[in-house]
């Protein structure tokens, strides 16, 4: 008995075993022929699994195994009931043509079919024209829309320029409000400074009653209200840098006497030609009016130098007249002479005669204001 072959199915490819008896009874030659045939059938461009199953007449011929053969039987009963579908479908649409289109109307059909043709080919072109025109609307809208984009875009960056150079705006304009607020409190202040007069506010002058002061610091003696030398050697280092500050600020100078402001130890300098000749002392120790204090000579250099600067400011204005008149060592007063002078004067006299000399100082100061030029 000849041993079985093995075949393969020529759907799934799963391996088949043939009986001998369902071989082709045919030489080696015949079967190698006919596997030749098979080969070629699958290796070829249709590759028709059908056509050879009809084909074959020994099952050796196109090897199947029973789930692919049950398969491809459903499948064509499948395409087979399509068929007698559309068959049936076919045979109503003709028995229906039939019955209301005789055949006495096919030329009329045919002329009408002709002009649904044309109809259809006139709105064919048609139709490709509105494509046409539709692309480049579409094309057109793009660009459009392309170009919307970037004027938004361009209309975003403009707006945040806006934004900025708005801002930039409110904080300038800000600024400038604060700028113009301090420049009119500056000015204000200015105008303060230029209407305070300096020296007042430097030499504070203050008579009430008999005796004097200056910056605090009493210029006088009373036997029920002694005032020590200390304190008298300090006022009269004060109305001494008052004389000195006030000479300067109108440009004037004395030719013989220099007052020399050093706190409680000022002088008058005499000086001719150059050469420094005396020193005039304006303070003293002891006990004022003892008659041994050794300041009268200073005063009497003061009030010298005191009524040249009166007149010098009378010289610039005309207007300007001093409170009291200086007469030698003394001050007048209603045509009282008040001597200022410590050596045989009396505490009252003495005191009185300070107080006029420190209210004439407090007018020289106003005319000196009066006099600067205006800023």
């Amino acid at each position: 008995m000849e041993p079985q072959r093995s075949y393969i199915c020529l759907n799934c490819q799963n391996p088949l075993r043939i009986e001998f008896a369902q071989r082709r009874p045919d030489s080696a030659d015949s079967e190698k022929k006919s596997e030749t045939v098979i080969t070629e059938a699958l290796t070829g461009h249709s590759r028709n699994l059908m056509k050879l199953i009809s084909d074959a007449q020994f099952p050796s011929d196109a090897p199947v195994c029973c789930d692919c053969s049950d398969a491809l039987v459903k499948e064509m009963d499948a395409q087979v009931a399509t068929l007698e579908d559309e068959t049936k479908t076919y045979s109503t649409y003709i028995n229906f043509l039939r019955e209301n289109h005789p055949t006495t109307a096919i030329p009329e059909l045919k002329a009408k079919l002709q002009n649904v043709t044309e109809e259809e080919r006139d709105l064919e072109q048609q139709l490709k024209k509105l494509l046409a025109e539709e692309e480049s609307i579409d094309t057109e809208l793009q660009k459009k829309r392309r170009l919307a984009e970037s004027s938004s875009e361009k209309s975003g960056e403009l707006w945040n320029k806006y934004r900025d150079n708005l801002r930039q705006v409110f904080e300038d304009q800000d600024e400038l409000f604060s700028l113009e607020a301090e420049r009119q409190y500056a000015e204000v202040q200015h105008r303060k400074l230029i209407d305070t007069n300096v020296l007042d506010l430097c030499f504070h002058i203050w008579v009430d009653g008999i005796v004097g002061e200056i910056n605090g610091f009493r210029l006088g003696y009373l036997k029920d209200a002694p005032v020590e030398f200390t304190e008298i050697n300090a006022a009269l280092g004060q109305i001494v840098l008052l004389l000195e500050i006030l000479l300067e600020r109108i440009g004037v100078q004395h030719h013989e006497l220099v007052p020399v402001a050093m706190g409680s130890h000022s002088y008058i300098k005499l000086r001719r030609n150059g050469n420094d000749i005396e020193n005039y002392p304006l303070y003293g120790q002891g006990t004022p009016l003892s008659g041994s204090s050794g300041i009268d000579a200073g005063i009497r250099r003061f009030l010298q130098l005191l009524e040249f600067l009166l007149k010098e400011l009378k010289d610039r204005n005309k207007n300007f007249k001093p409170p009291y008149q200086i007469h030698a060592d003394s001050l007048v007063d209603n045509g009282v002479k008040y001597n200022a002078v410590m050596t045989l004067n009396t505490d009252v006299r003495w005191s009185r005669s300070m107080a006029l000399m420190l209210t004439d100082m407090k007018a020289a100061c106003a005319q000196c204001d009066a006099l600067r030029a205006p800023i």
